[in-house]
């Protein structure tokens, strides 16, 4: 009964949300002077100091969390790389609740009973546990209780981590294969040669990986004071506060392990500060591949995600170079000028520490050495003079007018929420963002270009010559 009264539910709340989305549509399109979001945010500390970052937002009865752990791959140590994410995958996969084991399929039996939508990832700088759920109290009630003996003591069982090992192996040659994949793991390996951001999972160190290590690493990384979360959604302060309570107060006794004793342990430096990112000189790495095109990656660390001065300059300068598609530079000069490549685009990834611009294309072989040449000459004549008048309007046209898909639905909001509380962001962030944007003058585009490009830094990395 309990299962088909929430099928209802999930279809009416379906209905309603498709109705909702065709009444804004409809409303945006009369209205001419249309209301910037915003997102009023609350945060606090709980108890045992996880910061706690709250949206009420009555658009659906539904609450969408993402909990955040400053527990990425940054962390993994040396030799033991992989070891974040295999952590990550692991958590959902068996627990103790008291005395009682449950098993991993218990643990999906319990999301389908309660229709809790879940997914985990771990990126470079946090691991990221996202749910979705209805905001029933019961519902909430269970999942708190649930995630607090979840985060208090994970079984980590030795079958299912052999498993996991396996599977990751398997992925891990197979990804070896493709030129794009390639491409990047040496780009990154090449932009931090003495940072961890530069290292990539290779199959000696999923060996090194054991139930061992899972334990320690979760012990030292999953603790309250570094875990963030974000709540979007239809529900009280009050009624979360009980849930936070739970999800973040456990302490693990199962996982208690004298590190410093086990022998297993002692050959892996787990560290407690990172290095900072230095600038290594720029480099041209060739990698031979039976791929029909060439592949190529030009990148260098940049900007870190805390710097937010110089990253509204920079969105202009991303937008006009070639992270707008078709009008852009790179475009114009490489794809609509000479044909060399039908796609050629810029971005950046924004990290705790200073992380990479990049630019990527594809080419013919025979063509590799005349579109490199173009994609470096169009990026130094930028960087030298700067956009034109008619480029900075058109760039902030853009980047404002499609400002508000950002926050049209409540997985969007809980994204940029999850982005303001992990990386200690302005609180007004999102409200000043148009505003930002708008102030940005042709002189700010020059100045973060000038400051930030620096051609001894770029790495390039072709494959398939």
């Amino acid at each position: 009964m309990r299962e088909n009264r929430l099928k209802i539910y999930y279809c009416v709340v379906a209905f309603v949300s498709i109705l909702l989305t065709i009444f804004s549509a409809q409303a945006a399109t009369n209205d001419e002077q249309s209301v910037e979001p915003r997102l009023l945010i609350k945060n606090w500390k709980t108890d045992s100091g996880s910061a706690v970052f709250f949206v009420k937002s009555q658009r659906l009865p539904m609450v969408d969390v993402a909990i955040d752990v400053d527990a990425g791959s940054r962390w993994d140590p040396s030799g033991l790389e992989g070891l974040a994410s295999v952590v990550g995958r692991m958590l959902l996969k068996g627990h103790k609740s008291g005395e009682k084991i449950i098993s991993e399929e218990q643990v999906g039996e319990f999301f389908v009973e309660n229709s809790v939508i879940r997914a985990v990832n771990v990126s470079r700088d946090k691991a990221s546990i996202s749910l979705r759920f209805l905001n029933e109290p019961d519902v909430v009630e269970s999942l708190g209780n649930f995630l607090g003996d979840v985060f208090t003591n994970p079984l980590f069982d030795e079958s299912i981590l052999a498993r996991q090992k396996s599977r990751s192996s398997i992925a891990l040659r197979e990804s070896l294969t493709r030129p794009q994949q390639l491409a990047l793991r040496n780009l990154w390996d090449k932009m931090y040669p003495e940072h961890p951001y530069g290292r990539s999972l290779t199959e000696q160190s999923l060996k090194n990986i054991s139930r061992t290590e899972l334990q320690t690493f979760f012990q030292r990384f999953w603790t309250p004071e570094r875990i963030t979360v974000s709540i979007v959604g239809d529900i009280t302060e009050k009624q979360l506060r009980p849930f936070l309570r739970k999800l973040t107060s456990g302490e693990s006794k199962q996982l208690k392990v004298k590190n410093e004793d086990n022998p297993e342990t002692q050959k892996f430096q787990y560290k407690k500060m990172l290095p900072p990112v230095i600038y290594p000189s720029a480099e041209t790495v060739t990698i031979s591949h039976p791929a029909e095109q060439s592949h190529i990656w030009i990148g260098a660390p940049m900007l870190a995600r805390h710097q937010i001065q110089d990253i509204f300059p920079f969105f202009v300068a991303n937008y006009i170079l070639g992270g707008s598609g078709f009008g852009s530079r790179l475009t114009t000069e490489v794809r609509e000028k000479r044909g060399l490549s039908y796609s050629v685009f810029s971005g950046f990834s924004l990290l705790k520490q200073k992380g990479p611009f990049f630019i990527g294309l594809q080419t013919g072989k025979k063509s590799t050495a005349l579109a490199l040449k173009v994609v470096q000459e169009t990026l130094t004549d930028f960087v030298k003079n700067g956009p034109n008048q008619i480029e900075l309007e058109k760039a902030k046209t853009g980047l404002i007018g499609g400002f508000a898909l950002k926050l049209d639905s409540n997985k969007k909001a809980l994204m940029n929420l999850s982005q303001i509380a992990y990386y200690e962001l302005p609180l007004d962030y999102l409200d000043e963002w148009v505003d930002r944007i708008a102030a940005v003058t042709r002189e700010d585009v020059k100045r973060v270009l000038k400051t930030y490009f620096v051609s001894e830094n770029m790495q390039t990395v072709i494959i398939g010559k």
